[in-house]
């Protein structure tokens, strides 16, 4: 993939969807305590994934800088449980992962693709999961 490929498919998943609804919509209109359900206990939620997203955004991103992340580190963030499950820890996540959007965006205008090219498919996959999650809440569908 062409860095132009990357950079248009990124803003256009983020803004506009590809093909599907758009990351930003994905988890807009979100209260903290439907971001927090779980369809069952040992189903990851929402904001799990989302958490989960910017964790491996982060690790590609402190690679690229010569900071790449512990084992130990991986395994405690990686599918990490929410702590606080209140509107406002909640939309500081949806903060988050604007900023963590954005500074992705900056790397794949800047940096080598061999590693972050491979976020498109990743958080598309996730944001099927999400939609998914979205409609056993009973939230309408996104077109």
């Amino acid at each position: 993939m062409d860095r132009d490929t990357a950079v248009k498919m990124w803003e256009e998943a983020w803004n506009d969807g590809i093909w599907y609804a758009s990351w930003q919509s994905a988890i807009a209109g979100m209260n903290a305590r439907q971001a927090a359900w779980k369809p069952e206990p040992d189903r990851h939620s929402v904001w799990q994934i989302i958490n989960h997203i910017m964790f491996w955004q982060d690790y590609s991103l402190r690679t690229l800088a010569g900071d790449k992340p512990s084992q130990e580190e991986v395994n405690r963030r990686n599918w990490e449980e929410v702590a606080d499950v209140s509107d406002r820890a909640w939309e500081e996540t949806q903060q988050r992962f604007r900023s963590s959007y954005q500074e992705m965006l900056e790397a794949l205008r800047t940096k080598p693709l061999d590693r972050i090219m491979y976020h498109i498919p990743h958080e598309s996959y996730h944001m099927g999961q999400i939609m998914y999650l979205r409609a056993l809440q009973g939230f309408e569908p996104i077109e």
